[in-house]
């Protein structure tokens, strides 16, 4: 136990020594964050507005780095990256307004994709009788899957 000049004072978790305790109106971070401090995020977008000379086709032009950053995606996904190429779709999608979270038939919902999904379906079901080591099917005949696939619901014309 300590002693102070206002009485007995028991030390322990939670109770610091009074000499260590924030006096009234004294604040733990007294500077605090100062103004004008930017997040990460703007911090990143002023970077990606920001201009920069660079020499294209033998011109010399200010563009933003954002617009370079663009350029080498698509650039690179043409030459066949195989990061690139996934990465430029998923970002043309957003930008089209067809999100990652959307299913097949509100992708696929044109007369012209049907068309092309029930072609593959056909070429399928035409390979798969035309194979001749085909792999038989392990389940019992009562649970055998159908001969037919179901077709696509036909987008109204």
């Amino acid at each position: 136990m300590a002693e102070d000049k206002k009485g007995s004072y028991e030390v322990g978790f939670g109770k610091p020594p009074r000499s260590t305790k924030f006096k009234p109106g004294q604040s733990g971070n007294s500077k605090g964050r100062p103004k004008g401090a930017r997040n990460f995020a703007t911090v990143l977008e002023n970077e990606l507005q920001s201009t920069v000379v660079v020499t294209e086709n033998g011109k010399r032009k200010r563009i933003s780095k954002r617009q370079i950053i663009a350029k080498r995606l698509v650039n690179q996904a043409v030459a066949g990256d195989p990061r690139a190429i996934p990465l430029l779709l998923h970002e043309t999608r957003i930008q089209e307004g067809h999100f990652a979270d959307a299913t097949p038939d509100e992708i696929f919902d044109s007369a012209e994709d049907h068309k092309v999904i029930d072609s593959i379906r056909d070429r399928f079901r035409q390979s798969d009788r035309e194979s001749p080591g085909a792999v038989p099917s392990t389940q019992p005949k009562d649970q055998a899957e159908p001969d037919e696939i179901p077709q696509s619901p036909q987008a109204p014309k």
